[in-house]
């Protein structure tokens, strides 16, 4: 998915304030998986670069970013990997990202044959290959497209400790990672860590059913054989899973990206035949954020987008896009925010005619407005906006008023409508929000 947030220019640089402290908790000589907490008041990031070594099996991934958010805690080492090269990044005051250099006390540094490592920011990331097909792509090489190199800090060896404890605060201005492209970053993809598929399963050999020397060994190959199967073919199954996954997230990279595509305001020429009018005196004229009862669903999309409404695009691509998303009976919320901070939905509902045949297109069946607004309204301001409200809409039979709301209904060229005012929480005469609807 393309990046859609850039950082801004650098004045200067200075050393992000990055405190480690170390403790160490009692840990088996052999334990592959050790946890980085933090204690400061800022989060850390970390991309790896993990492999395992076994006698029966070889295989190595890079994943990122894993976000250690203050008081937290993460395990650094991925879920069948027994060795680690660490890549950390932090924020400056600023709030841009940095690629840091820290190693703890008896941790190993990454030695001066690893130059860099490749990272994704933006999306998070979990390639799973052979050591060799990973290195290749991702070690001291020209990084694939959407991969970046970044400065590796340390090492994490089995028989490392239980816990890192650290502490991270984000003080001064300093020097901003940039990737291939120049771009700077402020808020970094983070992946979800979850538990990979374990490999086949083991076998354990009854000992007393071994005649001798040759059968327990002729059964342990057998074991060895039966393992490595099972291991490739779980292997295989896996990248057949991260292949899916993979696939699937493009897919909804790519709704995402026509979502923000059609949240583009078109050109004032274009969005003209959306304007409200300012006074209604026909029914079929009747439109609330450019938006009438029996529209389209694609003028209506188009209407509250000319009207500087918005909707968080994820949503748009959560439903299958743009499409999907309006041709379903929900109530659908567009919304933006005036200048004094005061916000404004519109809430428009989508069905097919009513007395229509099955499978008919979508139409819009009504509209409201909601006003929440900054600042409450007096009693006399309340007023104002019902004499607006009054003014702006003449036509059918006088409208029906009291404190709260002004109704009215009228004709226009399919049948009867309701055009209503409301006060939505009217408390001693002043209130903060309220709606108009049409339906």
């Amino acid at each position: 998915m393309k990046q859609r947030r850039q950082g801004f220019a650098v004045a200067n640089s200075a050393f992000l304030a990055v405190l480690l402290v170390l403790s160490w908790q009692p840990a088996q000589a052999d334990i592959d998986s050790s946890r980085l907490c933090n204690r400061g008041t800022a989060s850390l990031y970390f991309a790896t670069v993990g492999e395992h070594d076994g006698m029966l099996q070889s295989g190595a991934m890079v994943q990122g970013l894993v976000e250690v958010a203050p008081d937290t805690c993460a395990n650094l080492v991925p879920d069948g990997m027994n060795k680690v090269i660490l890549t950390f990044f932090t924020k400056d005051s600023r709030g841009l990202l940095t690629n840091n250099r820290f190693v703890p006390t008896n941790a190993t540094r990454v030695n001066s044959a690893i130059n860099h490592v490749c990272v994704n920011m933006t999306q998070p990331y979990r390639l799973f290959g052979s050591r060799d097909a990973i290195f290749s792509r991702y070690v001291n090489a020209e990084c694939p497209a959407g991969f970046s190199p970044a400065v590796p800090a340390w090492i994490h060896q089995p028989g490392g400790q239980a816990t890192y404890n650290i502490e991270v605060h984000s003080q001064n201005v300093a020097t901003p990672w940039r990737d291939s492209a120049g771009r700077q970053y402020t808020n970094p993809p983070v992946l979800t860590v979850g538990p990979l598929q374990s490999g086949g399963p083991l076998i354990e050999v009854n000992q007393s059913s071994l005649r001798d020397y040759q059968a327990a060994q002729a059964l342990l190959k057998a074991a060895a054989e039966y393992k490595e199967r099972a291991d490739r073919e779980a292997q295989q199954r896996q990248a057949q899973i991260w292949a899916e996954r993979q696939r699937q997230r493009q897919a909804y990279e790519a709704k995402v990206d026509e979502a923000e595509a059609s949240l583009v305001r078109p050109s004032d020429e274009h969005c003209a035949r959306y304007v409200d009018k300012q006074k209604v005196t026909k029914g079929q004229e009747v439109t609330l954020s450019g938006v009438k009862l029996g529209m389209d669903l694609k003028s209506a999309h188009e209407a509250l987008v000319c009207n500087s409404f918005s909707i968080n695009p994820e949503s748009l691509a959560r439903a299958g896009g743009v499409e999907k998303f309006w041709a379903n009976a929900r109530e659908k919320t567009f919304q933006k925010t005036l200048d004094d901070g005061s916000r404004v939905f519109t809430d428009v509902e989508a069905r097919p005619p009513r007395g229509a045949p099955p499978g008919a297109d979508f139409v819009v069946l009504s509209v409201r407005i909601r006003y929440q607004l900054a600042n409450r309204l007096s009693a006399a301001e309340w007023k104002s906006v019902k004499n607006d409200f009054k003014n702006r809409f003449r036509m059918g039979k006088r409208p029906v008023e009291n404190d709260y709301a002004v109704h009215m209904q009228y004709t226009d060229d399919v049948s009867t409508r309701s055009l209503q005012l409301n006060a939505e929480d009217l408390r001693n005469g002043s209130l903060s929000r309220y709606s108009i609807t049409i339906l």
